[in-house]
């Protein structure tokens, strides 16, 4: 029998993205070549079934203690339920709090008792390889440290969150001098708001229009929007969407991108509103008016699965420090910008042996 080839990930921040993970990788197994859709089935010789969880950690008392496959559908989790999830014998943890909960989250979460797990420890003895960091947005010590541990334990770093690390040059000179791969920041929804933003914006600047005024703003239910209603964190990752479209096109244009609102009843739904205002040839008016839904968990994870691959790649290749091609690709803050379609290109050449970095 041939030998599975396995890509051993640690999870930090059992959310609705750890969720549309987790579901997203039995989905595959069940329905691969049916109704997934993958822009890569396979990169290199890894697909979506050759990644497993083998450590996660959080804080949340309805999650710290259980299975994996159970606190994933923790009541203040709005994934839906895709998949029967069996159980995984991998118990979450708890991690370091830190700056984890936002006033308005620690309101509806019950920090775990008990002492915090040694994260440096776990990783080694679960023989991780990739360290994911999905904490919510403005938790900068608390990302911090988990960074650190993966850089202590010698393990790929994917950093989820908007918080500096990758497009850090501290934090990226240290990654590179330990020779650990670095990835992030702040994951990009493979249909999201701020790429199709940017593919809109695109499509017009190819065709000669002037963007005058453009927004992209979106309500959600999930806990990472109930987050931002701190108004410093929403501020937080209003700045770092708003520069990931700025870096691509300038700044001669009047922008807002981000979260505007919270809306429990909408669960896991986003719901996006695009509105943009140009001049063609001859002063001609041009506007776009949109409307986007998505569900948050399976939008993530439908990029996190290619960067965790992707990651796998750079390590067997002995990458080190942030990968440019994987971070332009799969985030909206990575270390060095440029154009969506050259991000896939990127990408592909990277994937393919093509790119170095």
């Amino acid at each position: 029998m041939m030998k599975i080839d396995v890509i051993k990930v640690a999870i930090a921040g059992i959310g609705n993205i750890a969720s549309g993970l987790l579901q997203g990788i039995i989905y595959h197994n069940i329905y691969k070549g049916k109704k997934d859709k993958l822009l890569y089935p396979k990169i290199s010789s890894y697909e979506v079934k050759n990644i497993k969880i083998v450590a996660a950690f959080d804080v949340d008392s309805e999650k710290v203690g259980k299975d994996l496959a159970d606190a994933i559908f923790a009541q203040i989790n709005s994934t839906p339920q895709f998949v029967s999830v069996e159980k995984t014998d991998v118990n979450v943890l708890k991690g370091p709090l830190k700056d984890g909960l936002s006033g308005h989250l620690q309101e509806v979460i019950t920090v775990a008792e008990g002492t915090e797990a040694n994260v440096v420890e776990v990783l080694k003895e679960s023989g991780a390889e990739i360290f994911i960091c999905a904490l919510p947005s403005g938790a900068e010590e608390a990302v911090e440290t988990y960074a650190q541990a993966a850089l202590d334990a010698e393990v790929a770093f994917i950093n989820c969150t908007p918080t500096s690390i990758a497009n850090n040059p501290v934090w990226g000179r240290k990654f590179k001098k330990a020779n650990v791969c670095l990835l992030g920041d702040d994951l990009q929804s493979l249909s999201g708001g701020t790429v199709l933003h940017k593919g809109f914006l695109d499509v017009l600047r190819e065709q000669g229009v002037i963007i005058k005024d453009t927004y992209q703003l979106d309500v959600a239910g999930g806990l990472e929007t109930l987050n931002t209603l701190d108004d410093d964190r929403k501020q937080y990752k209003r700045e770092v969407k708003e520069r990931a479209i700025r870096e691509s096109f300038g700044n001669d244009m009047n922008l807002a991108s981000g979260t505007s609102d919270y809306l429990e009843f909408l669960g896991n739904r986003r719901v996006g509103h695009f509105w943009i205002r140009g001049e063609g040839f001859m002063e001609m008016p041009v506007k776009i008016d949109i409307r986007l839904e998505t569900l948050d968990g399976p939008n993530a994870a439908g990029t996190l699965v290619d960067v965790i691959r992707a990651t796998k790649v750079a390590i067997n290749r002995t990458g080190s420090g942030p990968i440019s091609s994987i971070c332009a690709y799969g985030f909206k803050a990575p270390p060095v910008t440029t154009d969506r379609y050259t991000a896939h290109i990127w990408f592909s050449e990277y994937i393919q042996g093509i790119r170095s970095e």
